[in-house]
């Protein structure tokens, strides 16, 4: 059984991390599967990407350890590299959060759009108790995410937070009971599919570039194209008809 299982349905790509019996850990063999599927969603017909893990145990325990006996001999880390990647995937991402958030999982988090949580959720990075100074990209995305104060909870003092404590910080966009978590998933994703694509996944580019500070140029020939989009002729006559509309993404 791979260590990562992709599925697809009505236009949403669901990445599950396959190792429960390990909290989903991830290996190197597992990142270099998730960036490939993430390569071939790019360019496909699906509309969003959730990211979840195997069971009800955890979302994932992060990097696996047994990968890690020499980081000084890595060009580029794994998962900054994995976790930039999906940062700057072009549609919509969704981490669905199953349980504990660990380590490096809590990174791969942070680069998805939204995050739709369990109420029985916790997080905790323990870098510090493992000599680790995180990595440059992933303190920004967590700074940039939550803020300095929640960053330095998570990254100086390797704080354990339960899900009310992810929700008021901004972690969670949405926090349900375990019962509810497909459904709040679906709510989200009902949401993604129903807009146009031009304008979601534009949104999407407009926001990253605008938190990277970034020029408004490649922002207002987004806006133009969808302004003259067939789907924004489809949108208002949906709306004079009084229907839903069909957007095609063009």
């Amino acid at each position: 059984m791979s260590d990562v299982l992709l599925s697809i349905d009505d236009q949403v790509a669901t990445l599950t991390i396959n190792r429960p019996e390990k909290g989903n850990a991830i290996t190197l063999d597992a990142f270099s599967l998730m960036s490939g599927h993430l390569d071939d969603l790019a360019t496909g017909l699906v509309r969003a990407v959730v990211i979840t893990g195997a069971g009800d145990r955890a979302f994932s325990a992060g990097m696996d350890l047994s990968d890690v006996s020499d980081p000084s001999s890595w060009v580029e880390n794994p998962l900054t590299k994995f976790c930039d990647r999906l940062e700057r995937f072009p549609k919509p991402t969704i981490a669905r959060i199953n349980g504990a958030v660990i380590g490096g999982s809590v990174e791969i988090a942070l680069s998805c759009d939204l995050r739709v949580g369990r109420d029985t959720s916790k997080l905790r990075v323990p870098a510090i108790s493992l000599g680790v100074h995180y990595e440059y990209e992933g303190l920004t995305r967590a700074v940039k995410t939550l803020g300095p104060q929640a960053a330095r909870r998570i990254y100086m003092l390797g704080e354990k937070l339960d899900a009310k404590a992810l929700m008021d910080m901004g972690f969670f966009d949405h926090c349900v009971p375990s019962d509810q978590l497909d459904d709040a998933i679906k709510t989200v994703l009902g949401a993604i599919c129903a807009g146009a694509p031009l304008a979601v996944n534009g949104a999407k580019q407009t926001i990253a570039e605008i938190l990277a500070g970034e020029s408004s140029d490649a922002a207002k020939i987004r806006v133009k194209q969808a302004w003259a989009s067939d789907d924004m002729k489809e949108g208002l006559a949906a709306i004079r008809e009084k229907r839903p509309p069909n957007f095609k993404g063009v």
